[in-house]
């Protein structure tokens, strides 16, 4: 079971960190899914079934070749995107150059070479080529990846990071390695230690498994935060929703996986509806508890016909859509705190504090 995990967790885990990273037209997005589809072909063409298939099909080792050429694929991806990021455009497009030579090289020696066996002309200069096309690669990503990490304030942010620089150094080292040892097969040293379980089959699987952990840990950390807030901003949405149904584009319904986009239109839907209560609110709440209050007060006129105030308050929440979703949510949480007895308070409170006060020496004097 353990050895089952070890040949087929990674290339499982990294299909599902694909699936799970959804198509943007974003380069960034396009470059991230790139890299974890590299590693995902990368570890299936290395999984027993396939080079079974190989054999049967009369073309043993291409699944080496496949395995190889998307891995360079996939730490390009990576070097490029963050190159890209630190406006780094011309050493981006000379890590391409690298890459594709380095591609290039490998694909010549493979078709020269007779069989993959250490001993065999041109295996050697073919893991020189592999290993001189991805250390660079790896060089930027730990090197640029670092540098983020001691930048960022998020520590979800700073953890994932970690994880990859860690996993590209484990890579690095296993391609060291793996150089010795194609080295070994025709010089006059050996490098036995290198062939042992723990640097040729765990170390691998470890900087595969750390790479697509540090990658998928921001991604779902996001996917948390933005369910956290979709699922707080349900009691305000669904109020406002009641009282003007227009403000939505579809009824309510249970969405189990909100994307950017549902938390997007749940955002502006509720900047609809408070628009629509706006002619009923007084102004007066300064903070996420007060307005609530406020909103719960308008809301309870409005259903009641109340005649519209004539002031227009002033609009409160961020400055950009993060701030300002993170506002909501905070009035979202003191709205849903609100009970009806306190809503109804809150209805009292506003709406007296608004009511301008009667004159006694206009009132009419009573009939005897």
């Amino acid at each position: 079971m353990g050895e089952l995990v070890r040949r087929y967790g990674p290339a499982l885990l990294a299909w599902a960190l694909l699936l799970w990273l959804r198509p943007s037209p974003t380069p960034g997005r396009r470059l991230v899914r790139f890299c974890v589809l590299g590693l995902a072909v990368s570890q299936t063409a290395l999984t027993p079934a396939v080079r079974a298939l190989t054999r049967g099909l009369g073309a043993p080792n291409v699944e080496l070749l496949v395995a190889h050429l998307a891995m360079v694929g996939a730490v390009w991806a990576g070097a490029q995107l963050l190159l890209t990021v630190h406006g780094l455009r011309a050493s981006a497009r000379r890590h391409t150059a690298w890459a594709a030579t380095g591609g290039a090289a490998m694909i010549t020696l493979f078709a020269l070479a007779p069989n993959m066996m250490p001993q065999s002309p041109f295996v050697m200069e073919y893991c020189i080529a592999y290993a001189v096309a991805l250390l660079p690669e790896f060089a930027v990503i730990a090197g640029l990846c670092l540098q983020d990490a001691r930048r960022t304030a998020g520590r979800v942010v700073r953890a994932g990071l970690g994880l990859v620089v860690a996993g590209v150094v484990a890579a690095a080292a296993y391609m060291v390695i793996r150089t010795v040892i194609a080295v070994t097969a025709r010089a006059p040293f050996s490098f036995e230690y290198g062939r042992g379980f723990l640097l040729s089959k765990a170390l691998p699987t470890a900087a595969h498994v750390l790479v697509l952990v540090g990658v998928g840990v921001p991604a779902a950390a996001g996917w948390l935060r933005r369910h956290r807030q979709y699922r707080r901003l349900a009691p305000l949405w669904l109020a406002l929703y009641r009282a003007e149904p227009a403000i939505a584009l579809e009824p309510p319904r249970t969405t189990l996986f909100p994307t950017r986009l549902h938390l997007y239109r749940r955002v502006i839907e509720i900047r609809d509806g408070l628009l629509a209560i706006r002619p009923y609110r007084t102004g007066s709440g300064t903070g996420e508890h007060q307005e609530a209050a406020e909103i719960a007060a308008a809301l309870h006129a409005r259903e009641q016909g109340t005649p519209p105030l004539s002031t227009e308050p002033a609009v409160h929440g961020g400055q950009d859509l993060g701030s300002d979703t993170e506002y909501l949510c905070r009035v979202a949480d003191a709205y849903r705190k609100l009970t009806p007895p306190a809503a109804s308070r809150a209805c009292g409170t506003i709406r007296s504090s608004s009511t301008p006060t009667p004159d006694p020496s206009r009132a009419r004097p009573r009939s005897r």
